[in-house]
C-alpha cells in the first residue's frame, strides 16, 4: 500500500440508496461511451477484407475487446463489413440472391463474444448497384430487408434490437463514396434503407421499431459536403418522412479532449440554428477521438495520457448532457480505437492494445498488450447507475484542478458507491495537497462496508514504459519482458479493506502525473459474487494461452479480483497461477517458463470482503502441435 494514499472509513448506513449529499442532484447515467470501431486493413475487396477480418490478429484483437468487464464495450463499428456478402444471381422475379456465409460466420463469432455490430450499409454488392442504377433504390431496400430479416431469424429479436444500423460512412469523402452518390440519390438511398429495415422489423412476432442512424458525416462546408447537409435539410423540411432516427456525425479534436466537445457544440448549434425541426432527434458523435489519423503516431497514445483523454471526453460529454441544450439528446459517443497497431508504432497509434507481430518465432503469431486506455474502459464500467454532475475541485494553486465523478446505486439495492477522480487535462504539476471528502451516508448502523482503490499511474501501470526501459523498444520482446508488461497493464490495487471513518482522504503528492483513481464502496449486504462461466482457452503460441471468461451483467460491481487455478491432471493438486496478479477483468494470459500448459483451468471471483464465489467449471486444455 502506497503511503501517500490514506483511507479512513467507518461502518455506515446506506439510506437505502438515497446516497447523494443533501441538495446534490443525481441523474440516471446512460453508458453512452461503450462503443468502438475500426477499418480492416487491405484493399476494399471481398477477399482482402475476408483475409483481414478472419485473420488471427483481428480475431485475437476482438477477443481482448470482449474480455473487458461486462458493459465496458458493447458495440463495434467496422467499415465495409457488408462487403463480405457475395451476390450470386437473380431469381426469376429479378430479386438478388446473396451468399451470406462469410458474414454469418463473422457475425455469429461477434455474437459469441458478446459484442454488437454497427451495420453500415457500405458495399457495391459486386457491381450490381452501378450496373442497375435505374433500380438502385429497389436493390437497397431489398438488401437492407434481407440483412435485417436474416439476422432477426438467426439471433432473435432480443439481440437484434441492440444492433445499430447506419447509412454510408462519411459519404461526402471521395475515398468512401465509391458509388458516386448524388444529393438526390443519397436521400433516396437512405429512404430505401429505412423502408427495408422497417419492413423486416414488422416480420417479427412482436414488431420491432428498428432505427436507422446517419449520415455519419464530417459536415464541413455545404459546398464540399452536400450529401450530409442535404439529408438533414430534407429531414427538417419533412420531419415525418425523415429516414434517420439518430443524427450521427464525426467531430475529433486536434490533440485535446476539450476540442472534441467544442467542435461538437459548434456543429450542433449550427445545425439547430438552421434546421430547428430536427432538434429532437437523438445525436451521436461516431468518432469522438482526440485527434484525427489513427495510424499517425502520437506520444500520448502510448501511456496513461491517452487513458485520461478518453475519460476526459466522457466527463465533458456527461457535463454537457446535463447542462447544455445542444447535448440534451446526446445518445452515444464512439471512439475509433479498435485498430491493430504495427511496427514500429506498437504503442503509439490510436489503439486499445499494443500489437507485436512475432515474425522471429515459429509459428509466427501475434502478441497483444493491453494499454492503459483499455484499463480506463474497465474503470468506467464500474460506475454505478446514477451520477452527479462533474465536480471541479480547485486546489491551492489556480492551475491545480481535479475532476471528480460521483456515482451511486439506486432503489433498495445494497449500497454501492463508485467515484472516478483525475487531474485536469494536461496538468504537468500538482502541489502537495490532501483532498478530503465526506462520504454521502448516515452513520449508526451495524451494517459494514468495505472499499477498494485502484490507480492508473504514469510509469507505474504503463506497459509502454516497461517496453522502452526494459525491452529497449525491441520489436520482439521475449517472454519475460512480455510478462513484465502484462503485470503493469491493469490498474494497481492501491488500497482495500473495511471502512473505519466516513471520509475519503487522498494525499496526491507522490502520484506520477497523469493518473486516474477509482474509489469504490460496497455493503456486506451485497450478494456473494456469482460463479463465473467456464473459461475459454485460446492458443497464442507453443506454451502460451489466453484465458477469458464471461461475467454475468450487473453482478460484479463489488468484484476486487479474479483468481485463476491450474491442475496438471485430475490427481494433482490445484495451483494458484495468478497469485501475484491483480485481475480486475476477466482474462489472463498464461505463459509459464519451463512448464506445460496442458491440464485443467478454473476461475473464481473475490469481492471487497474477500468472499469467494464458487469456482467455474474446470476446462481441459490440450496443446496441439503444429
Amino acid at each position: 500500500m502506497v503511503a501517500s494514499l490514506v483511507m479512513y472509513l467507518a461502518a455506515l448506513i446506506p439510506l437505502q440508496n438515497n446516497s447523494h449529499i443533501v441538495n446534490e442532484p443525481y441523474y440516471q447515467l446512460p453508458r453512452f461511451w461503450t462503443n468502438t470501431g475500426f477499418c480492416p486493413y487491405g484493399e476494399i475487396k471481398r477477399e482482402s477484407l475476408k483475409s483481414s477480418l478472419f485473420s488471427e490478429s483481428v480475431q485475437m484483437n476482438l477477443m481482448h475487446l470482449a474480455a473487458l468487464p461486462t458493459g465496458a464495450l458493447t458495440h463495434i463499428r467496422i467499415h465495409w463489413l457488408l462487403e463480405l456478402v457475395k451476390f450470386i444471381q437473380y431469381t426469376q422475379a429479378g430479386v438478388p440472391v446473396y451468399d451470406f456465409s462469410d458474414l454469418d460466420e463473422f457475425i455469429l463469432n461477434l455474437n459469441d463474444l458478446g459484442l454488437y455490430p454497427v451495420i453500415e450499409f457500405m458495399t457495391d454488392l459486386d457491381g450490381i448497384l452501378i450496373s442497375n442504377s435505374d433500380i438502385m433504390n429497389d436493390i437497397w431496400e431489398d438488401f437492407s430487408y434481407q440483412v435485417t430479416k436474416r439476422y432477426l431469424n438467426l439471433l432473435g429479436a432480443k439481440n437484434l434490437v441492440k444492433w445499430r444500423f447506419e447509412t454510408w460512412n462519411e459519404p461526402d469523402i471521395h475515398n468512401y463514396n465509391i458509388l458516386n452518390f448524388t444529393v438526390e440519390g443519397f436521400i433516396e438511398y437512405a429512404m430505401a434503407l429505412r423502408k427495408g429495415i422497417k419492413s423486416a422489423g414488422r416480420m417479427s412476432n412482436k414488431p420491432l421499431d428498428l432505427t436507422l442512424r446517419g449520415p455519419a458525416g464530417l459536415f464541413k462546408s455545404k459546398r464540399n459536403h452536400p450529401l450530409c447537409w442535404s439529408l438533414i435539410k430534407s429531414c427538417n423540411d419533412q420531419i415525418n418522412d425523415c429516414p434517420i432516427n439518430v443524427l450521427t456525425y464525426h467531430r475529433k479534436g486536434q490533440g485535446l479532449a476539450t476540442e472534441v466537445l467544442e467542435a461538437s457544440s459548434k456543429l450542433l448549434k449550427n445545425i439547430y440554428a438552421n434546421y430547428d425541426n430536427i432538434k429532437m432527434l437523438p445525436v451521436s458523435n461516431d468518432e469522438a477521438d482526440p485527434i484525427t489519423g489513427w495510424s499517425t503516431p502520437q506520444d500520448f497514445y502510448e501511456d496513461v495520457r491517452y487513458a485520461t483523454k478518453l475519460v476526459y471526453i466522457v466527463f465533458l460529454h456527461w457535463h454537457a448532457k446535463l447542462n447544455y441544450r445542444e447535448f440534451k439528446y446526446l445518445e452515444t459517443i464512439s471512439h475509433d480505437n479498435a485498430f491493430i497497431s504495427y511496427h514500429p508504432f506498437e504503442f503509439a497509434q490510436r489503439t486499445l492494445l499494443a500489437h507485436f507481430r512475432m515474425n522471429n518465432s515459429q509459428p509466427v503469431h501475434s502478441q497483444f498488450i493491453q494499454k492503459p486506455v483499455y484499463a480506463a474502459l474497465s474503470m468506467l464500467s464500474k460506475l454505478a447507475p446514477v451520477a452527479a454532475d462533474i465536480e471541479v475541485i480547485a486546489l491551492s494553486s489556480p492551475n491545480d484542478v481535479l475532476w471528480l465523478l460521483k456515482t451511486s446505486s439506486t432503489g433498495n439495492k445494497p449500497l454501492y458507491v463508485s467515484w472516478l477522480l483525475l487531474p485536469r487535462e494536461n496538468t504537468e504539476k500538482l502541489e502537495n495537497f490532501t483532498l478530503h471528502r465526506q462520504l454521502p451516508f448516515k452513520s449508526g448502523s451495524v451494517e459494514t462496508f468495505a472499499f477498494v482503490v485502484e490507480l492508473l499511474e504514469q510509469k507505474k501501470t504503463d506497459p509502454a514504459y516497461i517496453w522502452r526501459t526494459q525491452a529497449r523498444s525491441r520489436p520482439f520482446p521475449d517472454a519475460m519482458e512480455r510478462a513484465a508488461m502484462r503485470y503493469a497493464q491493469t490498474p494497481r490495487l492501491q488500497a482495500s479493506g473495511l471502512l473505519l471513518m466516513p471520509e475519503f482522504s487522498l494525499n496526491i503528492s507522490g502520484l506520477q502525473l497523469p493518473w486516474i483513481l477509482l474509489f469504490r464502496v460496497c455493503s456486506n449486504l451485497s450478494p456473494v459474487l456469482k460463479q463465473p462461466e467456464a473459461p475459454t482457452i485460446t492458443k497464442i503460441t507453443i506454451g502460451e494461452i489466453f484465458i477469458s471468461w464471461r461475467e454475468a451483467a450487473n453482478t460484479t460491481n463489488c468484484l476486487k479480483t479474479y483468481e485463476v487455478w491450474f491442475q496438471v491432471n485430475q490427481t494433482a493438486e490445484w495451483s494458484f497461477i495468478s497469485e501475484n496478479w491483480h485481475l480486475p477483468y476477466p482474462s489472463f494470459q498464461y505463459a509459464p517458463i519451463n512448464a506445460c500448459v496442458n491440464g485443467f483451468f478454473k476461475v473464481r471471483a473475490i469481492d471487497f470482503f474477500n468472499r469467494k464465489s464458487n469456482f467455474s467449471d474446470a476446462i481441459e486444455y490440450i496443446e496441439m502441435s503444429v
